[in-house]
C-alpha cells in the first residue's frame, strides 16, 4: 500500500508541470511500466513514462538506482525534476 501511495503522488507531482506544457494527460499504471537497463551504469534500469529524450522537451522518466550508486555530475537538453521515492 505504502508503494502504491509513493507511485501514486511521484505521478501526480510528476503530471502538474506536463499538463501546463500540453493539453492532454496521460495516465500510466505501476504494472504498464516497462523497465530497461540502463547501457552505461550497470544495475541502473528506467522508464521513459512522456516526452523524448533525445529532444529538448518535457520528459518524465523514473529510475530506479542500485543501493549506494552515486550519480555522476551530468547535464541534460531537457528539464528534469527528480523525486526520491525511497532511500536518501
Amino acid at each position: 500500500m505504502k508503494v502504491r501511495l509513493l507511485l501514486t503522488l511521484a505521478a501526480i507531482s510528476c503530471a502538474v508541470p506536463a499538463l501546463m506544457a500540453q493539453d492532454t494527460m496521460k495516465a500510466v499504471r505501476a504494472d504498464e511500466i516497462v523497465w530497461q537497463d540502463d547501457t552505461t551504469s550497470k544495475g541502473v534500469q528506467f522508464a521513459n513514462l512522456l516526452g523524448d529524450p533525445s529532444k529538448a522537451e518535457l520528459v518524465v522518466t523514473r529510475v530506479k538506482l542500485p543501493p549506494n550508486f552515486k550519480i555522476p555530475l551530468h547535464t541534460h537538453p531537457w528539464a528534469e525534476v527528480m523525486t526520491v521515492l525511497s532511500g536518501a
